[in-house]
């Protein structure tokens, strides 16, 4: 079975959860690479830290394993804001339903920092610094993978999965009203999806900030050539669960300050604005009210 529905972001807005509960319907398909990248794979540099998987065969032995299900997907948030990732959707698999997560980009540009610092991409500068260079990067129009700020510009990535998916083939998801009401808004992705039959969920665990556990794991977790080769030989599923067993705990994640928050606030106010216009609706976003 070939897939049919993609979680195709944002970023730290909660598509690895949504994907937990979709997995636990018998009717679901989703792989233990939840996020292969596979549709990113035109945007990322062939040094990229990050493993991905870029030979169809190898993408579509992800799914062997799907033979009577309805629906079979995956969840990789960079495909949201990746420039090609949609249209390579559409021509390889045209009959695709596209799931959308939107969150305060506000929160998630914070939250992508503390990742990328985690995992040690930009670690020797701070968060304003990073700002500044990936601002000019956008008022170049220039696409950096790992840019803080280009997620969040969601109207135009919405746009340009509306020009080439038709509308009952996109369904969208605002974070701050999911966590309130998790099993229907699953229920009603199910329902989406076509399966109409239902199951019961076990709760599964939310995003969480989180550091090393000790100086050890904090030495193996910064090793690039480690992570490479975990990445390489645990899916995520499984690894997640290792990590957060022995390698990480849950932590409280550093305050933005107020001059941080206003900043990003000015670079995020037009599209939000936007974003309104086009869902037809007031987003739950205090910042933007």
């Amino acid at each position: 079975m070939e897939p049919n529905f993609f979680i195709v972001g944002a970023p730290k807005s909660a598509t690895t959860n949504m994907s937990y509960y979709l997995k636990q319907h018998p009717q679901v398909f989703m792989p233990e690479n939840l996020e292969p990248y596979y549709f990113a794979r035109l945007d990322i540099p062939e040094n990229y830290q990050r493993e991905i998987i870029s030979d169809k065969k190898k993408y579509l032995d992800l799914y062997k394993k799907a033979t009577n299900h309805k629906a079979a997907g995956e969840s990789s948030p960079v495909y949201l804001y990746c420039p090609h990732a949609a249209e390579d959707i559409r021509t390889q698999f045209p009959n695709s339903r596209i799931i959308i997560s939107l969150r305060n980009p506000i929160e998630i540009t914070d939250s992508q920092y503390y990742s990328l610092k985690f995992m040690k991409f930009n670690a020797s500068r701070s968060f304003d610094e990073i700002l500044d260079v990936d601002e000019k990067q956008i008022e170049r129009d220039e696409f950096h993978i790992d840019n803080l700020l280009i997620a969040g510009f969601y109207t135009k990535h919405i746009k340009r999965f509306q020009k080439i998916f038709p509308e009952d083939r996109i369904k969208i998801v605002i974070f701050e009203e999911y966590i309130k009401n998790i099993i229907p808004t699953i229920n009603s992705i199910l329902k989406f999806l076509d399966i109409n039959e239902s199951t019961i969920f076990s709760e599964q665990p939310k995003g969480a900030f989180r550091e090393p556990r000790n100086s050890i794991t904090k030495s193996l977790l910064e090793n690039s050539v480690f992570r490479k080769i975990v990445q390489k030989t645990i899916p995520t599923v499984p690894r997640q669960k290792v990590g957060e067993r022995f390698f990480v705990k849950e932590s409280q994640k550093p305050s933005m300050n107020k001059y941080q928050r206003e900043r990003l606030k000015k670079i995020f106010q037009q599209d939000v604005k936007d974003l309104e216009d086009l869902l037809g609706r007031k987003l739950p976003w205090p910042d933007f009210n």
